[in-house]
């Protein structure tokens, strides 16, 4: 049977080491487990002053389900040390405690049990902490919410705002270039009138003028009508020049043909004005000049090769080593070819031959920036 004797007072000595220890330690005596010791550490780590735990029974600290009590009255009744873990899960965090109970004998039968309590601090204060991130964490993930839904929102006032005002550009420079082109298409009708009372020796360079003229017209009329308003498509940009020309240098009767291969490109519109002289221009030049006999094909041709656009004029014609042993005056023509490639920042390259005719190509950049 267990020594039921009260143990003596624990020496000034022991007191002092143990007061002094960094862990929690406390002293019970009897089968009741009354608290005969309990140093600072043990005081501090259940919140209660010294004075209120000597003499306690040792259950009234804990609550009667812990773990603690089960042990204490098997080392008491055994006689043999033992040590455990405890999950405390009081509160958000568990805390974990470390229990080392081990028997105090007297007059060689267990008296008493000392219990040292050590607390795993950093591990719960690594869960506190890791807590608190969290926490902080999601208070900040809802303030970059918050953040980030209010930039969505400007973004999208401002993405409607440019679409308003691309809107309202796309919609005066339709009305502006129906305008410029109706404006254009009364100067090619005083030009004809001006035509028909003109000496014939005058009336090519009338003729030529209103050519040009038309090509910058049929260019704004493309504008008007496109649904981009800042681009025109080559394609129909080509189609429109080539049908103009038919019906103004060629008749019904003609066997000069003028065909159209075309890629599904585009331009921005104010590159689109040289563009067009210039194919009017070499078609121009070619249906005067490459046909003595008054038949052929005038081929355009529009590709992208890379970050380029190639323009190529062919006719089958006699080339332009023939053209020259006949003395055809283009030096105008070629000067203002040579002004619109330098327009679009292009280079051109002609090549000829008596069976195959006369080519020229022409590359330029196929955006402004290159």
């Amino acid at each position: 049977m267990p020594n039921t004797k009260a143990l003596e007072p624990v020496p000034n000595d022991q007191s002092s080491f143990f007061d002094h220890a960094p862990w929690a330690v406390t002293e019970l005596s009897g089968e009741a487990h009354i608290v005969r010791y309990a140093n600072s550490a043990f005081c501090q780590l259940i919140g209660q002053s010294r004075a209120e735990v000597i003499g306690s029974p040792f259950h009234s600290l804990l609550s009667p389900a812990d773990e603690c009590l089960a042990l204490l009255d098997r080392v008491f009744r055994t006689g043999k040390a033992v040590s455990h873990t405890a999950d405390e899960r009081q509160g958000r965090c568990p805390l974990f405690y470390s229990y080392t109970l081990w028997p105090v004998k007297a007059e060689g039968q267990t008296a008493g049990v000392i219990i040292q309590v050590s607390e795993t601090g950093p591990l719960h204060e690594t869960r506190q902490a890791i807590s608190q991130a969290l926490l902080l964490g999601a208070l900040h993930q809802d303030e970059l919410i918050e953040a980030a839904d209010s930039a969505n929102a400007r973004l999208q006032a401002e993405v409607s705002e440019r679409r308003r005002r691309e809107h309202d550009a796309n919609v005066l420079t339709k009305e502006v270039s129906h305008r410029v082109k109706n404006n254009l298409q009364v100067i090619v009708a005083l030009i004809a009138q001006e035509i028909k009372r003109t000496p014939e020796p005058c009336v090519q360079g009338y003729r030529a003028m209103q050519r040009r003229i038309v090509a910058i017209a049929q260019l704004y009329d493309l504008i008007s009508q496109s649904s981009r308003g800042q681009t025109v498509a080559l394609d129909a940009y080509l189609t429109d020049i080539a049908a103009t020309l038919c019906a103004s240098l060629l008749g019904d009767m003609s066997d000069v043909r003028m065909t159209v291969d075309a890629e599904a490109l585009t331009i921005d519109s104010e590159r689109a004005v040289p563009f067009g002289l210039l194919v009017n221009e070499l078609c121009t030049n070619a249906i005067k000049h490459a046909f003595p006999n008054g038949a052929g094909v005038v081929t355009l041709a529009v590709r992208r090769i890379g970050r380029e656009i190639e323009l190529r004029v062919a006719d089958d014609g006699i080339g332009m080593a023939a053209q020259a042993q006949e003395g055809t005056p283009r030096k105008h023509g070629s000067d203002y070819v040579a002004i619109f490639v330098r327009q679009l920042s292009g280079a051109l390259v002609r090549s000829a031959s008596p069976v195959t005719g006369t080519t020229v190509t022409i590359r330029f950049p196929a955006s402004v920036d290159g």
